[in-house]
């Protein structure tokens, strides 16, 4: 211990001595671990940390494929059934939904609050493993409808409702007028779905949806057998979706099973994001190692003529080896320690910016930590980086003993071809990368700035956005004093000053309406049972094109005599009307729904309007339906002469003056809902184009400082060749020339890896091909000039070389 110590403190003084070099050596490896270590958070948290459940990586998430629907939907009651029936891979098969209604009225101390509700089968909290912290979870006997009156609530809805009442276990509440008992509380940190507040049994959804094999609203997971992997139980459910398209042709003909482990439904499209940002940012550190590989180097050669005469004078080989690893040590841990600071300070950006990012489970943001696995990360990492940069130095051979009598010859300079080769090869190397890096960054900036350049089909700015649910049996859907609140409440808010136009939707703009529904024209070739068409179908008020300024391409928009008489037309966009009516006219065609009934409904096309990139700007505009009315969910629209976000106050006290119990909630500028549709492509852009800026300011430094050393070792030559006529035009071009064959060297190799790679991020780009010849020429032309900004002073101060004192230094 003693000696470790002595080892440290002799390997400070050495530093101190140094402090140009310490410093710079510091902060390139802070950089590079700092940024490392970011991401890497990003990705233990999301990608590889275990989920709170019980052996969570046999949990899987189930849903229904259908040719017309992208990824996955929810599944059929009687669908669920089957599948929980018939399946032979899965230990259990539970169900649950949050949709219709997501939220229920949960009537406290006279005052009602607005709390997300899940309906969850009695097994489910058996298929996630979790066990109540008080009480009990649901059970099998709660599916039966005799006894359903039961709820689970979270710890956060225990603590905010019911101040951590310890008592809470047995007590009744009203929700949406029924009387409910609780049974259990939930323990921290194990909520699913996250926004759930409170669980109900699966068997209080309404006897039509339980009935019907149209309408999908179960959302399916299973815990997998011992020994049954993903690939088979896919194989097993493939058969009993066969089955069932067999015996239910006419809605299940076309339909199949998609499987997923829970993880990858939690994360959505984030994990080849995540992935692509560690692999950029693994680049980095590579240039930040090679530069202070570079500075190493420099270091040991300098050192060469010192080790010589202290092991002439008996000093013993392995403890001047400890030293040189010692002092790397101290570096690179003075270098780790910084670069966690750093990223402690960045994390809670990313999480904040993961937060708004569509499609990732909140329940994921909080794992975004720096835990012990990812320090125990960082530490390996700048333990690997001592132990090689450390041994470095002896494996080039720059301290060989063979050499000792040779180093201490008078006037040594120690300039050898092998180590040229040595330093054009740190050169190349790091272009290389830096063109990696580059090129990708470059890719996926132009991709997001196409998405941006995207029309939505409608004006997002100045536009609020607001959900309402009313509560049942208060309220019912398409009931009278439904239509008479929103009526009252859209005719407040326009009274409002600065209010331009206000309306209703099912479904805020850029999402999907969550509602499908299969149709056929009447006119049109019927399809064959399982192949109808599918359209997005939402209901809206008469206001709802003006606030949204779609525009009116042929016959006419809901008036509001369409809702009072509760009127069946419908209003296409463009796409509906270019797919399906093309060459029979819009405007007063038929369209059939309830196709697989036996009485479909005729419901006549009464006009066409603009396309809304309503499923979002990053797909091409679905065929729409909208019907007039409303149900007891709406999300409120109001466009505004000036900030929107002011006028969230504005729906509240209109809300709260026609209902004092109701809550709005989810209220955001449309500007914010397209901004967090885009979040992942944002900060995929942002992170590369941020790690592209580093990655050429390290290849830069290391670029200038290799060439500074070299020109150093190198100023005898220079006088030499200077003496014999050498002009300085003749020196530039020697050292420049020199320079750009390994820098030639390393764009090519650096491009051709790029472009490899391009390939493999083909799902993150939009409209931009792997090939993008914009891309590659800002490349090359900004590697060029940060290359040639690099490599200029170092040429200049050869060219500058006085022959007469260079060679009177030798």
């Amino acid at each position: 211990m003693q000696r470790l110590v002595w080892e440290l403190r002799y390997a400070l003084r050495q530093l101190r001595k140094a402090p140009g070099f310490t410093g710079t050596a510091v902060l390139t490896l802070a950089l590079g671990v700092g940024a490392t270590t970011a991401i890497f958070s990003a990705v233990y948290g999301l990608l590889l940390k275990s989920l709170p459940f019980e052996d969570a990586g046999r949990i899987v998430a189930l849903s229904e494929t259908h040719p017309q629907i992208a990824g996955g939907a929810e599944a059929s009651f009687p669908d669920y059934l089957d599948w929980r029936a018939q399946q032979r891979s899965f230990t259990e098969v539970a169900g649950y939904t949050r949709l219709n209604p997501e939220t229920v009225s949960l009537v406290l101390e006279g005052r009602a609050q607005q709390v997300h509700r899940v309906l969850a089968s009695g097994n489910f909290f058996s298929v996630l493993g979790v066990r109540a912290l008080m009480g009990r979870t649901l059970q099998a006997q709660d599916d039966r409808t005799a006894s359903d009156a039961v709820a689970v609530i979270s710890a956060a809805a225990w603590r905010r409702y019911f101040g951590g009442d310890p008592n809470v276990i047995g007590r009744s509440v009203e929700m949406n007028g029924a009387s409910f008992t609780i049974v259990g509380v939930l323990p921290e940190g194990a909520v699913y779905p996250a926004e759930g507040e409170v669980w109900l049994p699966l068997s209080r959804l309404d006897a039509a949806t339980q009935a019907s094999r149209v309408w999908h609203s179960v959302k399916v997971l299973g815990r997998l057998r011992a020994g049954v992997n993903l690939a088979a139980a896919r194989v097993d459910m493939q058969t009993v979706a066969g089955r069932l398209a067999s015996a239910y042709p006419a809605t299940n003909r076309n339909e199949g099973v998609l499987l997923q482990p829970l993880r990858e439904q939690l994360v959505g499209t984030l994990r080849p994001a995540m992935l692509s940002l560690l692999g950029a940012v693994a680049l980095v550190l590579a240039i930040a190692c090679a530069n202070v590989a570079s500075l190493l180097m420099v270091r040991a050669t300098a050192a060469r003529r010192e080790v010589a005469v202290r092991e002439a004078l008996g000093a013993v080989r392995w403890r001047l080896l400890a030293q040189s690893l010692t002092q790397t040590g101290v570096l690179c841990l003075l270098g780790g320690a910084l670069g966690v600071g750093l990223a402690w300070g960045a994390l809670p950006l990313l999480r904040v910016a993961l937060a708004h990012t569509a499609g990732l489970d909140a329940s994921m943001i909080a794992s975004v930590e720096l835990s012990w696995p990812v320090l125990g990360f960082t530490l390996a990492v700048c333990s690997a980086t001592a132990l090689v940069f450390g041994l470095l130095p002896w494996m080039r051979g720059a301290w060989r003993s063979d050499e000792v009598a040779e180093v201490l010859r008078s006037g040594d300079r120690g300039s050898t071809g092998g180590s040229k080769w040595g330093r054009g090869g740190l050169i190349a190397g790091e272009i290389a990368i830096a063109v990696v890096v580059l090129f990708l960054g470059t890719l996926v900036v132009r991709s997001y700035a196409k998405l941006l350049a995207v029309d939505p089909g409608f004006r997002t700015d100045h536009l609020l956005s607001a959900e309402i649910w009313l509560p049942e049996p208060r309220y019912t859907d398409d009931g009278p004093q439904t239509a008479r609140f929103y009526e009252q409440l859209l005719e407040k808010v326009k009274q409002a000053p600065g209010v331009v136009a206000a309306g209703t939707t099912t479904q805020t703009p850029l999402r999907p309406s969550l509602v499908m529904t299969r149709f056929a024209v009447v006119g049109a070739p019927m399809p064959a049972p399982g192949a109808f068409p599918l359209a997005q179908m939402r209901f809206v008020s008469p206001g709802f094109f003006p606030t949204m300024g779609l525009r009116l391409l042929d016959g006419r928009v809901f008036e509001p005599r369409d809702v009072d008489q509760n009127a069946n037309e419908f209003v296409v966009n463009a796409t509906f009307a270019k797919r399906y009516l093309a060459g029979r006219g819009a405007v007063g065609s038929k369209v059939l729904l309830g196709v697989l009934s036996p009485k479909p409904d005729v419901v006549p096309v009464i006009g066409v309007v603009s396309d809304a990139h309503d499923v979002g700007v990053d797909t091409d505009a679905q065929p729409e339906l909208y019907l007039p009315g409303f149900g007891l969910h709406a999300v409120v629209l109001v466009r505004s002469a000036y900030d929107a976000q002011s006028l969230g106050p504005v729906v509240e006290n209109a809300a709260h003056e026609l209902d004092a119990n109701l809550a709005v909630f989810n209220v955001k500028t449309v500007d914010a809902v397209l901004s967090d549709s885009l979040a992942r492509q944002r900060i995929t852009a942002v992170l590369l184009g941020i790690f592209a800026l580093v990655a050429l300011l390290l290849a830069a430094i290391g670029i200038y400082g290799v060439l500074s050393y070299s020109v150093a070792q190198r100023t005898r030559e220079i006088g030499v060749r200077m003496a014999l006529g050498a002009g300085r035009g003749d020196i530039l071009r020697l050292v420049m020339g020199q320079t750009g064959v390994f820098a030639a060297v390393g764009l090519m190799g650096g491009l051709a890896a790029a472009l490899a790679l391009a390939r493999l991020m083909g799902g993150l780009l939009f409209q931009t091909g792997a090939l993008d010849v914009a891309s590659l020429v800002i490349t090359v032309l900004v590697l060029a000039s940060v290359a040639l900004a690099a490599v200029s002073l170092p040429a200049g101060r050869a060219a500058s070389v006085n022959p007469t004192e260079a060679l009177r230094s030798e």
